[in-house]
C-alpha cells in the first residue's frame, strides 16, 4: 500500500507549527503572544479557510493526509488558542453588558416605584 502524498495540508500545518514553536512566549492572552494580523494569523487563517474548503468538498469525516478531520481541526484551534489569536468570546462581554444593564434598570426602577400607588394603578389598568 502506497503511503499518502503530504504536499498541501501537512506542509502548511508543519510550518505553522515551527513558527508557532520558535517564536511563543508561552502567553494565551489575546494579542501578547504572536501580532494579530500578522504572519502566523495570517497562515492560521488560510489553514482554517482550506479546512473549510475541504469540509464542504468531502465532509467532516473524510481523512486528509492520512489524519482524519477531526485532528486537523483540534490541531489548528490549539494552535491559534495558545499563541494568543483568538480574542475574548463576544457572548462573554455581551453577558456581562446585559448583567450590568439589567443591574442598572433594577436599581433605577426602584426608585420610580417608591412613589406608585398599585392599588390605584390596578383600577386604571384593570378596572378593579
Amino acid at each position: 500500500m502506497a503511503k499518502p502524498v503530504k504536499t498541501i495540508v501537512t506542509p502548511k500545518w508543519q510550518k505553522i507549527k515551527a513558527m508557532y514553536e520558535a517564536g511563543t512566549n508561552g502567553s494565551v492572552k489575546y494579542g501578547t503572544n504572536f501580532e494579530i494580523e500578522g504572519e502566523l494569523d495570517q497562515l492560521c487563517c488560510e489553514f482554517i479557510d482550506l479546512m473549510g474548503v475541504i469540509t464542504t468538498e468531502y465532509g467532516w469525516t473524510c481523512v486528509i493526509e492520512d489524519v482524519k478531520m477531526d485532528l486537523w481541526k483540534e490541531r489548528i484551534w490549539s494552535l491559534v488558542e495558545n499563541a494568543g489569536l483568538l480574542p475574548e468570546i463576544a457572548w462573554r462581554d455581551d453577558k456581562e453588558s446585559d448583567r450590568l444593564e439589567s443591574e442598572d434598570k433594577w436599581n433605577s426602577d426602584e426608585d420610580e416605584d417608591e412613589g406608585l400607588d398599585l392599588n390605584s394603578q390596578s383600577i386604571k389598568e384593570f378596572g378593579w
